[in-house]
């Protein structure tokens, strides 16, 4: 018999037969002695890549797809803001309930509700204005076990779209006390809507204090308030971070375009510091210009917020309002804003 030589993987010089029996032998011979392959480069490149995909998307929260329109008519009965909302073409509403009151329902809370709204449901511990109609800032609840009873006594009653928890924290005319106390009622807060299901925000950081964080530009206890609550949103298990603004912005130029970039740049900011998603339930347009509120519609989004509510209102308060005082017409912000979002 004619033998043909070869070499394993070893260099053993093997025959070569026809028999079934050496075939198999010289299989599991070949098989068990296989060199551990390494990864190739491309593999790795794919691997790196899909990680840092699954970082990003961790980090951002995964931008919350669409924007969910509204508004917040501070003009006329329920009814009548219903009419301005239905001219709008929104279906999310802002509300607000106190819970100092100890009250475990709320009647205006239940007409929004069973008109089918979604509701943005601000949840504030006490009332800001006085009986001799002077602003008078509320403390933060510092008994987080009556706090914990009021806010359970709510939520057992009532589901909102989002629990906002007090108002503009950072706000001095709005909240007295350290932001410390904020930061645990907040806690606290979270526990509880976590237990029924139900999404949670913060009350409105402001937008300009954000990017002056960002920046590293800022300085005054306010904006302190804001660096301690976004290193505090890391390890709060929030649903959204919430921004409040108006326009044009206090050293802006041009009053008819909201500044470019400052929505979205702040949007990426917070979701890459905080891993949380963005949400705004309340702009406000300072004048009459068009072309503020479409750009501004706009820019919340292009920034990825998953909520977006200017202010109506006929008082002067600074917000223009979107429709007239008994709710019948939209004014041409009004009309802007629906055109916007359509």
């Amino acid at each position: 018999m004619k033998v043909q030589s070869s070499h394993d993987c070893k260099g053993i010089l093997m025959p070569t037969v026809k028999s079934s029996f050496l075939i198999i032998a010289l299989f599991a011979l070949i098989t068990s002695c296989k060199k551990e392959i390494a990864p190739s480069e491309e593999a790795l490149a794919a691997t790196e890549e899909s990680a840092s995909a699954l970082s990003a998307m961790s980090a951002s929260n995964a931008v919350a797809a669409g924007t969910d329109w509204g508004a917040l008519i501070a003009d006329g009965e329920i009814p009548d803001k219903m009419n301005v909302m239905d001219m709008l073409g929104v279906g999310t509403v802002r509300y607000a309930i106190v819970l100092e009151s100890h009250i475990s329902e709320d009647k205006g809370y239940e007409r929004w509700r069973d008109a089918g709204y979604k509701i943005l449901c601000n949840l504030n511990w006490g009332h800001v204005t006085n009986n001799k109609g002077n602003k008078k800032p509320v403390p933060f609840p510092t008994d987080l076990k009556e706090y914990r009873i009021e806010l359970t006594a709510i939520l057992d009653k009532y589901h909102p779209e989002v629990a906002v928890i007090e108002n503009e924290e950072t706000t001095d005319v709005f909240h007295s006390g350290p932001i410390e106390d904020y930061i645990e009622e907040l806690k606290v807060a979270v526990e509880v809507c976590k237990a029924r299901g139900i999404k949670v925000a913060d009350g409105g950081l402001n937008l300009e204090l954000c990017q002056q964080v960002m920046n590293g530009t800022g300085r005054g206890t306010n904006y302190e308030e804001t660096k301690k609550l976004i290193e505090a949103f890391k390890t709060i298990d929030l649903d959204f971070v919430n921004i409040h603004t108006k326009a044009p912005f206090s050293n802006q130029r041009n009053g008819n375009i909201f500044q470019p970039g400052a929505a979205e740049s702040v949007a990426d900011f917070l979701r890459q510091e905080t891993g949380k998603q963005v949400m705004c339930n309340e702009y406000n347009n300072e004048n009459t210009s068009t072309s503020l509120i479409s750009s501004a519609t706009q820019a919340f989004e292009n920034g990825g917020y998953k909520y977006f509510v200017p202010r109506s209102d006929n008082s002067g308060n600074g917000s223009y309002p979107l429709a007239n005082t008994t709710g019948t017409k939209l004014t041409s912000l009004g009309v802007s804003y629906k055109e916007a979002i359509k």
